[in-house]
């Protein structure tokens, strides 16, 4: 959104908070753009000095809007409204994918739908499943619908260095919502199928709770020699990435809309990815892209040996599917939707 920003309508503050420390990227990001950050460390489980530091924080911002990026800030946020003269609005972007939710993110929703000026829905296939489970406090005027946007000068294809190598790969926090699991499973298929072929190799980029059981389960498979789990990348370095595969997998169990593919199209790659929620909203299949059955590694494997062999169809998927991030998916189309927002 700032990227997108080019006239500089707006002035941008950061306040990172949570129980993770705040990445150097994130700072690096910030100091490059000229934008003041902090960040307000949480304990976990319930910290009420923390809710009173988030208050005072948000209150002497002084902003004009206060956008959140989840609704479990919503209370100290609705708090510093009601003793501020400057916040006007309180916008919430809600990315969760529904029936991935807690309990916790379904009251921390609620409290949204009570609390904020305006709750951002990702998708109109989100919006719908809220206004149906939660009609007893939705209310449509609060209500807009803005797709996730990408730099699309900084996401974009280059040249692929190694042509010696087959390379598949893919991005997200490696948590138990993704599907590794089913990945890992269908790259030790594949590589069974063709006896072990040496030019094959996966990049998993990223961190979580479950890249130690990951990495647990590449030896075990006995394919530890053909994975790589690269960690968190930088925007620079996770364009290179991007640009060093040849297929794009994208394996989960459900997402509200995927940043990840959005980036693997913008850089042209033809893509793989499960047929869930926040996926197949997304990759039109067999056009931008091929969905699978989830947990089926069988599945997968096969659709990715048939990528492999198919260079027509690899070279067809990609076109379509950056021709769609660039009708679709760009940050200027985003920007221009939070602005009539901002301004309203």
């Amino acid at each position: 959104m700032v990227s997108a920003d080019e006239q500089k309508e707006f002035e941008y503050r950061a306040l990172f908070n949570g129980v993770e420390i705040i990445r150097n990227e994130y700072i690096q990001q910030c100091n490059e753009r000229d934008i003041k950050w902090s960040f307000l460390k949480k304990n976990k489980g319930l910290d009420i000095n923390y809710i009173f530091q988030l208050y005072k924080t948000i209150k002497r911002s002084r902003a004009d809007v206060i956008f959140l990026h989840s609704g479990n800030a919503v209370f100290p946020a609705r708090m510093a409204k009601l003793f501020s003269k400057s916040i006007k609005q309180i916008l919430v972007r809600e990315t969760q994918a529904n029936h991935l939710k807690s309990k916790v993110d379904w009251v921390s929703l609620s409290l949204s739908l009570l609390f904020a000026d305006k709750i951002i829905f990702l998708t109109e296939e989100c919006k719908k499943q809220i206004a149906s489970k939660l009609r007893w406090i939705y209310r449509k005027d609060k209500i807009a619908v803005i797709p996730n946007g990408i730099n699309m000068a900084v996401f974009k294809p280059l040249l692929k260095t190694d042509e010696t190598k087959i390379v598949l790969g893919m991005q997200s926090r490696i948590v138990n919502i993704k599907d590794h699991k089913t990945l890992l499973s269908a790259f030790s298929m594949l590589l069974k199928n063709n006896d072990g072929a040496s030019n094959l190799q996966l990049k998993i980029a990223g961190d979580g709770e479950c890249k130690a059981e990951l990495e647990e389960m590449t030896r075990l498979l006995g394919i530890d020699n053909h994975v790589f789990f690269v960690g968190i990348l930088n925007e620079e370095k996770l364009v290179e990435f991007l640009n060093s595969l040849d297929i794009y997998i994208h394996a989960s169990l459900g997402e509200t809309m995927s940043t990840s593919i959005m980036q693997a199209m913008a850089c042209k790659k033809p893509i793989i990815a499960s047929d869930v929620p926040g996926i197949n909203n997304m990759i039109i299949h067999n056009k931008t892209g091929i969905l699978i059955p989830v947990k089926e590694p069988g599945a997968m494997a096969g659709a990715i040996e048939n990528l492999i062999n198919d260079r027509e169809l690899r070279a067809s998927l990609a076109e379509n599917a950056f021709a769609f991030a660039k009708e679709n998916y760009s940050g200027s189309i985003m920007f221009s939707r939070y602005n009539q927002i901002f301004t309203s």
